[in-house]
């Protein structure tokens, strides 16, 4: 069956695709005319395939969404009591957390060998890259202490519930696999306080109105969230009698027992994450504090790859709980969500921090009333237009030019002329350069026109530490 040929457009930026074949929901897709143009038939067959599990109620596409393991990347899947691995994918609780640097303005970072100084700082306290050595003062934790962060994450090392989309999600200690908490150990104390490869960074950037200064950091599970995924993965398609090459096709009911082992571990992978990517803002606030005399303060934290249970709001104006994935999708609750009741952010909506590309920058977003329409869920990033082997072959005769951009480029930030971005690899990696994005102010446009959302800051960067040599 053909897909793309069914999908509506319903208004400026949204379409939709109607329950077709075994489709149990429709698919609500947010997409200027330049992004829709970008879809294919093979989007739209894994959306409508997403659109069919059981349990689920409602699917959604944000303006990057692009082709995924199982569910479309920028996918946001809502169930009854069904959990849908491919829902959170292979890097459970992959993220972002904002350090805002009140001490430094856009001048204060223009000069490009100090730039370089605070690259160098970080890199001694923070490893990058998959099979990274440990620097000289990455933090080491012991075992008792990684079992608390499974438990409490972020809690477990002193953060506020105030900077956390949540400090942690509940684990069920019964349904845990004393095995599989043995071997997420063994990931977990070596690599507490690292990026790894892949698209993860650390960037300073600036914001192009006010030149404020910021730092984003973007990680995830790293090794423990990959097992979790890849075992359940394969334990769910023999459960359900699926082929091993479509094991990402797999989900499992909540009530079962497989499904509530693998929302234990699934839950314990995310706390890590979460405390993972706090223990990294340590190191980046202390070479702050050593290049630039200057403290970096927690803005926000959150997750774009990770099932929560949440308070749905129907049409009719109930609400019920349910299971909701965002599959490189941002949680997005505006003002009035009941699940913002008694926080910081009751009156205004939570922060969505939104990377782009090490070219093109980041923002910061706040929800409006339309978030309610698109499953309380915005974009995680650009979206890709070419996949990483893609890249690396059709730009290797443009790398030199890529390279020379990075270098040279010059931006007007805060009224303060800055050259170039600072990297910390000795060539531009090409499956990340920017060219390999989408435009990230068209994707940040769909969730204005369709008020889901409003644009706060605009950043780009200054200097970007990548996880590649």
């Amino acid at each position: 069956m053909a897909f793309l040929h069914e999908v509506q457009k319903v208004s400026d930026a949204h379409y939709v695709l109607p329950k077709v074949g075994d489709m149990r929901t429709e698919v609500h897709a947010y997409l200027s005319e330049t992004l829709f143009e970008q879809t294919d038939e093979a989007l739209w067959r894994q959306a409508a395939q997403a659109a069919s599990y059981p349990g689920i109620i409602g699917f959604y596409l944000m303006p990057d969404t692009h082709l995924g393991y199982g569910i479309p990347v920028g996918g946001v899947a809502v169930t009854e009591d069904v959990i849908i691995q491919a829902g959170s994918g292979y890097d459970i609780s992959c993220g972002v957390v904002y350090l805002k640097v009140p001490d430094l303005s856009a001048a204060d970072v223009a000069d490009w060998d100090k730039r370089r100084a605070w690259i160098n700082d970080v890199e001694q306290r923070i490893a990058t890259g998959i099979g990274s050595h440990r620097p000289k003062h990455m933090p080491r934790l012991a075992e008792t202490k990684i079992e608390d962060i499974f438990h409490y994450g972020a809690k477990a090392i002193g953060v506020r519930a105030d900077v956390c989309e949540r400090q942690y999600i509940d684990v069920d200690e019964q349904a845990l696999d004393p095995e599989r908490i043995k071997r997420a150990r063994d990931k977990a104390c070596p690599q507490i306080g690292s990026v790894g490869g892949g698209n993860h960074f650390v960037e300073m950037q600036v914001d192009v109105n006010d030149g404020s200064v910021w730092v984003m950091i973007h990680c995830g599970s790293r090794g423990y969230g990959w097992q979790t995924a890849n075992h359940y993965f394969h334990a769910g398609a023999e459960l359900r009698g699926i082929a091993k090459n479509r094991r990402e096709e797999s989900w499992l009911r909540i009530d079962e027992p497989l499904g509530k082992e693998y929302w234990a571990h699934h839950n314990s992978a995310a706390n890590y994450a979460v405390a993972n990517r706090h223990i990294i803002v340590r190191g980046v606030q202390t070479a702050l504090e050593n290049v630039y005399a200057a403290t970096g303060e927690v803005f926000y934290e959150i997750s774009h790859n990770l099932v929560q249970e949440e308070t749905l709001m129907l049409p009719d104006g109930t609400t019920r709980k349910g299971f909701v994935h965002r599959k490189g999708a941002t949680r997005a609750f505006p003002a009035g969500h009941p699940d913002l009741v008694g926080t910081k952010w009751e009156k205004t909506g939570h922060p969505c921090l939104i990377p782009g590309s090490m070219l093109d920058g980041a923002a910061i977003l706040y929800p409006l009333k339309g978030a309610f329409d698109s499953g309380c869920s915005v974009n995680h990033g650009s979206g890709r237009v070419m996949a990483r082997g893609q890249a690396k072959r059709e730009l290797a005769e443009m790398h030199d030019e890529i390279d020379h951009e990075m270098r040279y480029i010059k931006r007007t930030l805060g009224g303060v002329e800055i050259q170039g971005i600072v990297g910390n690899t000795r060539r531009t990696p090409l499956d990340e350069c920017g060219h390999v994005y989408k435009d990230l102010d068209e994707v940040l446009r769909v969730l204005e026109t369709e008020g889901i959302a409003r644009v706060a800051h605009r950043m780009y960067p200054v200097a970007n530490i990548k996880g590649a040599d």
